[in-house]
């Protein structure tokens, strides 16, 4: 299996700052692709990993183990002529920490601070690279929530994926949502002059029961018309536990604390399926972002399914069951 040699602690602290503070995303990746390849993940690995060819991965371990730090490093005169020095551009990612902008503003600033015009294609390129994209603000709980237990719970899941695609671990997120006859509504192309619309009828909900695993690109659903209990969770959780009885390695599933994830019935097992080698990780209060199946969800309500989903029950049924049996295959989230 191909690896980078042993890398020194100085090797080490040099990539973790590239990780940290380089404004070059592709740079990063890089860096990142080799700590984990120090750690022992194949290339196809960590090919996955990073949404990444395997041949690209293979070139950056060589460059690596030739040159260094400076073998994953930007080539001097590559590409385009910055417009922008160093400093400057980390004069812009502090204006943005203040505040979000628009291009038009940040190209105004800058040509205010620096006496240097850029268009806004060139400052949308600056602020792509410095990972950021320009989406809708939401609302959030995450001024409810404890930080530090959000924290500490982002680097436990991100070194339980890290196992899970190793092989030593199954990790799994469960979690609930529900789909009614009100259309979720999102954006689409439209010619000028017209609009769009789509059926609101009102009606049954659909109530999902979902599990999904990542490494493996697999989703299981239990689709309910009536309330969604404990029982439900009950039953796919002994279910999950038996097959880690014979599976070799510990199964995690993570979800959050609804109330039918902490009923008595639920506690009650839990001795029992962690005999069997079922362990049940609970997230941080208001924090669902870490839960990755709500992400599957957003994508079902906003994407996947069609304007006609919403004409019917039925309709609404037929499309979740084809979006569900087809995920993995016709439909996909790359997790970054």
């Amino acid at each position: 299996m191909k690896t980078v040699s042993p890398i020194t602690e100085n090797d080490k602290r040099e990539l973790d700052r590239i990780v940290a503070e380089d404004l070059s995303a592709r740079t990063r990746t890089r860096a990142e692709s080799i700590l984990l390849s120090s750690r022992g993940f194949s290339i196809g690995e960590i090919a996955k990993i990073k949404n990444k060819h395997i041949i690209t991965v293979s070139r950056w371990i060589d460059q690596w183990e030739e040159r260094g730090v400076d073998g994953i490093l930007e080539a001097e005169g590559r590409g385009r002529k910055k417009s922008l020095t160093e400093d400057e551009l980390r004069q812009v990612a502090e204006w943005l920490g203040g505040a979000p902008r628009s291009a038009k503003a940040i190209a105004d600033e800058i040509k205010k601070t620096f006496g240097k015009v850029v268009s806004r294609d060139t400052v949308r390129r600056i602020l792509k690279g410095a990972g950021k994209v320009w989406k809708r603000v939401r609302t959030s709980l995450r001024g409810d929530r404890d930080e530090d237990s959000f924290r500490l719970c982002e680097q436990e899941l991100a070194e339980h994926l890290e196992a899970a695609a190793r092989g030593e671990i199954k990790l799994l997120y469960l979690d609930e949502s529900g789909f009614n006859g009100e259309s979720y509504i999102p954006y689409a192309w439209q010619d000028k002059g017209t609009t769009l619309e789509i059926p609101c009828p009102r009606g049954k909900r659909v109530n999902v029961l979902g599990v999904l695993s990542i490494a493996d690109a697999k989703l299981e659903v239990e689709m309910v018309t009536g309330k969604m209990t404990s029982q439900n969770v009950l039953g796919k959780l002994d279910g999950i536990a038996g097959e880690s009885s014979t599976a070799g390695i510990p199964y995690v599933v993570v979800l959050d604390n609804a109330s039918i994830h902490t009923a008595k019935v639920i506690k009650g097992m839990r001795p029992e399926w962690e005999a069997k080698g079922l362990l049940l990780y609970f997230l941080p209060t208001y924090s669902p972002e870490l839960n990755l199946i709500e992400i599957l969800w957003r994508k079902v309500k906003y994407e996947w399914l069609p304007f006609d989903a919403h004409e019917s029950y039925d309709k609404l049924s037929g499309c979740l069951n084809e979006i569900f049996s087809e995920f993995g295959n016709k439909y996909n989230i790359i997790y970054a």
